[in-house]
């Protein structure tokens, strides 16, 4: 903006006493507080005692700097500050709009033929006003916060004289203006601390640096039971249990002098009446313009709901889980139950008939034999059906005997196949085992053996008639994996999530048998130190893999 730097004295000789006593008035003025409004009408009816053919005015922007809006005008008609009120800022909006619009001084002579004025013109003229010259307001920033319009009702263009004493008005307009605003935003700041503080649910409290209390808001007084005047002067850490260390709790939520981020701590607040409350309290600094702490501020935040509330939920859901545990462990049992009786079943028909039969009828030695026979399969199956699900109800009580030692894996899986090897050759499955004869686990012997008889005997009922299933053993850091893998179809998808679960049986369509074994192999696994995992290989077959621990290094 032209000429709003220098003082009030850059003018002619005979202006200078009566600009410098009204300076001094206004800034009299600006310094009490009285209104903003009437410090600029004082700042106009000066210059217009000084420009004794003018009507003035001031208009302010709005904080989105697109609009003027009336900020005084003693003597221009209430009717054409009305019409102007409002008016959008831009290159054809009169002189003050303009001036606005460019940041800079708009002078027009005539605006009865300025293209400036056209949509204001009629107003103008019916207010009796012909000339008007406007000067950016400039803020601190330099861009404009209002506008200064002088205005004649004559063709008029300033001399150097009254640009001059517009200049000195228009940067005491400038002072007046900002110390407004300043003073506004203080006003704001200090009502929005205090409702901020006063009103707000969590306790505060601010702090001197000795730690003493300075001042507390409302909550605060309700959480320790305590007044303000009773704790004004009082140290913050008589409000606090003392910390593991035999410390104040309070000295332990405040940062030292030095530290600027905030420091959050649970811990308990002493009420009035002898109880504590678990509370959240985080302490921070308050700096002052210099950049030194002037004070710490603490907020206290009451846990009593929340941890209730946390507690609440978490028996919720710790009661639905035992819910839905014991409904799918009680179905799961039935499931099995009902498996289990239909395999019962079957070997004691087998049992029943065949003793019928012997006592019944006059045998030859052979169809006797065969009797007898078939009466110990059906025993040991009722026997291997009862010993699993033992040694399940063991495993699951963590009471199953252990003999754990260093077990050679080589070994163990040739006891295996040697086991299962009638079986493959009934189905001409080939079984190729690849382990190193030095690979040792701890393990206890036949309960390995009994994984892998297990393993093996599936794969080769479940693979490919004809095909091949392996067992590969190898180093895996301090373990040693099993793999068994088959050419088979491969675990269905559903039972996959499910296998080693125990009770979980499937659907007739997964399995067959009364479904034990992979849920007692998974089950010695585990008392055994390692783990069992199922995986199907894409188009190969299924895969089992067994870890065990391997023992120390002196025991290889």
């Amino acid at each position: 903006m032209s000429g709003t730097a220098g003082t009030p004295f850059d003018v002619a000789p005979q202006d200078a006493f009566a600009l410098l006593h009204r300076h001094a008035e206004i800034l009299e003025l600006v310094a009490r507080g009285v209104p903003l409004q009437e410090v600029l009408d004082s700042i106009i009816i000066a210059l217009e005692e000084l420009i004794p053919d003018a009507c003035c005015s001031i208009l302010l922007l709005d904080r989105s700097g697109t609009t003027l809006h009336h900020g005084a005008a003693p003597h221009l008609r209430l009717e054409y500050l009305r019409d102007i009120d409002g008016l959008r800022v831009g290159p054809l909006a009169g002189s003050c709009g303009s001036a606005a619009h460019f940041n800079t001084r708009v002078i027009v002579e005539d605006l009865r033929d300025d293209a400036r004025w056209t949509e204001f013109r009629a107003s103008a003229v019916r207010a009796g006003l012909v000339a008007c010259w406007s000067t950016p307001i400039a803020g601190q920033s330099g861009d404009a916060v209002g506008t200064f319009a002088v205005y004649h009702r004559e063709p008029h263009r300033p001399s150097h004289r009254e640009l001059r004493l517009v200049d000195r008005f228009t940067y005491l307009a400038s002072v007046a203006i900002e110390h407004s605003k300043l003073v506004g935003n203080l006003v704001d700041s200090e009502e929005l601390f205090r409702r901020s503080f006063e009103d707000n649910a969590v306790g505060m409290a601010l702090i001197d640096l000795d730690r003493t209390v300075r001042r507390i808001n409302r909550a605060m007084t309700k959480l320790t039971g305590f007044t303000e005047d009773e704790l004004i002067g009082q140290s913050i850490a008589v409000l606090f249990e003392p910390s593991a260390e035999s410390e104040p709790a309070a000295f332990s939520v405040t940062p030292s002098h030095h530290q600027d981020e905030r420091v959050t701590r649970q811990t308990r607040l002493k009420h009035r009446d002898g109880h504590c409350l678990p509370v959240e309290a985080t302490s921070s600094l308050v700096h002052g313009i210099d950049g030194e702490p002037r004070l710490m501020a603490l907020n206290v935040l009451d846990l009593t709901a929340r941890r209730a509330a946390e507690r609440a939920v978490r028996e919720r859901r710790e009661a639905e889980v035992a819910r839905r545990t014991a409904e799918e462990h009680s179905r799961a049992k039935s499931e099995l139950l009902t498996a289990v009786s239909h395999e019962i079943r079957t070997p004691l028909q087998a049992i029943t008939g065949f003793t019928e039969l012997l006592s019944t009828l006059d045998l030859d030695g052979a169809r006797r034999k065969e009797a007898l026979t078939q009466i110990n399969l059906a025993a040991k199956h009722l026997l291997d059906i009862v010993t699993d699900v033992l040694d399940i109800s063991r495993v699951e009580a963590e009471v199953l005997p252990l003999q754990i030692g260093s077990v050679r894996v080589s070994e163990a899986v040739r006891d295996a196949i040697d086991l299962i090897s009638p079986e493959a050759s009934a189905r001409n499955v080939d079984l190729c085992a690849q382990a190193d004869s030095g690979l040792t686990v701890l393990a206890d012997r036949r309960r390995l053996v009994q994984i892998m008889l297990n393993l093996i005997g599936n794969a080769v009922r479940h693979g490919c008639e004809g095909g091949r299933v392996e067992v590969i053993g190898r180093v895996d850091g301090d373990t040693i994996e099993l793999r068994v893998d088959d050419d088979g179809p491969g675990i269905p998808a559903g039972l996959l999530p499910h296998l080693f679960t125990p009770f979980y049986r499937g659907t007739a369509a997964d399995v067959d048998g009364y479904g034990l074994g992979l849920v007692l192999a998974s089950g010695l696994a585990t008392a055994m130190g390692g783990e069992l995992g199922a995986q199907n290989i894409p188009d190969r077959g299924a895969s089992f893999r067994l870890r065990l621990p391997r023992p120390p290094e002196e025991d290889r």
